[in-house]
């Protein structure tokens, strides 16, 4: 459907990229509420500075950001770039998921994972904490989704956890092992949980290339961390690993395909 003429392609796309920013600009507040004990469903949207209620024109995605210099339009307090960063990327991966997937139900499915990752990355940047509430309701509505789409079958469901427990229960058992030599944290249980999840969305084989993806964003990130720290001026930078399983989950849903195809094809 999506390609039945370049019009009908151009608008597809655009909705999605406005609907990713949108999505962006509610789960970017939602995320800094858990963080901040606030609640989710009730109160305005307030400047997080002065405490000033929002009005519609300072919540357009994008727009409101760029317009008032990233700053308060009430006290001109500095606004974090990360809003910014976070709503022109969900908008553009909103984008590549609908090229990737074309007007379908597991395209919707697939929206709404994105989403939970965005989510947890938020937080995790926050606070260092992945919610369990976040990811018992994306198990809840893969769960949902396979019963709807394909029935109730014990080889299906047996099918759907091992996807989710393929790569999850080895890790937890090998960070296990390795707490116990180091006797300090060798992985949060949160990130093992949120791997429970992406294997149960992309399949054992397209999680284990998720997880090399997410391993490659968190080296580099780690030595630009080095390459700040090596100015005293510079506070350390802590990055926590779930935005990094959530990207390469991301690009692993996205390409994830082609690259195994691609690999197979060497034999």
């Amino acid at each position: 459907m999506l390609f039945l003429s370049p019009g009908i392609t151009a608008y597809c796309l655009i909705l999605a990229f406005v609907l990713g920013a949108v999505f962006a600009s509610f789960l970017g507040c939602m995320g800094w509420r858990i963080c901040n004990g606030e609640s989710v469903l009730k109160g305005r949207s307030h400047c997080d500075s002065c405490g000033h209620v929002l009005s519609t024109r300072d919540l357009i995605p994008i727009i409101s950001y760029v317009k008032n210099k990233g700053r308060c339009a009430y006290c001109k307090a500095q606004i974090s770039p990360m809003n910014l960063y976070g709503e022109i990327l969900l908008a553009g991966v909103f984008v590549f998921t609908t090229l990737r997937f074309d007007i379908t139900w597991n395209l919707v499915l697939m929206l709404f994972f994105v989403c939970v990752l965005y989510l947890v990355s938020v937080t995790d940047i926050y606070e260092q904490m992945i919610p369990d509430s976040a990811l018992l309701i994306a198990v809840g509505v893969r769960v949902g989704y396979f019963v709807c789409m394909e029935g109730v079958s014990w080889k299906g469901t047996l099918g759907l956890l091992v996807d989710g427990l393929a790569i999850s229960l080895p890790l937890l058992i090998l960070v296990l092992i390795m707490e116990k030599i180091l006797k300090k944290e060798a992985m949060g249980g949160g990130d093992i949980k949120l791997l429970f999840v992406t294997g149960m969305y992309l399949g054992w084989a397209q999680n284990l290339l998720g997880i090399f993806f997410a391993c490659i964003i968190g080296i580099l990130i780690g030595m630009v961390q080095m390459k700040k720290q090596e100015d005293e001026s510079e506070e350390s930078i802590y990055f926590p690993f779930g935005p990094a399983i959530a990207m390469g989950a991301v690009i692993s849903m996205l390409f994830g395909e082609q690259i195994i195809g691609a690999y197979l094809s060497l034999f």
